[in-house]
């Protein structure tokens, strides 16, 4: 987990927080090689990385509650 001062620091540690179980173990498996072929840090990978994930998970709750809320009345 990051505990940097610089700007975003709050945004890395809620994406690495996003990365738990067996999306964790993915993510940082993934963000090791991305971080060396790119200009990003590992922990910016896998904020990324959790920040995706979160919005995916978010996406897939929300999307049957407003098919829900639009269906007609019986």
């Amino acid at each position: 987990m990051t505990t940097g001062t610089h700007n975003g620091s709050r945004a890395i540690v809620v994406g690495e927080a996003a990365l738990t179980g067996w999306r964790g173990r993915i993510g940082h498996a993934v963000a090791k090689p991305v971080a060396r072929r790119t200009n990003f840090s590992v922990e910016q990978v896998e904020a990324a990385i959790g920040f995706a994930m979160l919005a995916y998970a978010t996406y897939r709750i929300a999307r049957p509650l407003i098919a829900a809320a639009r269906s007609p009345r019986m």
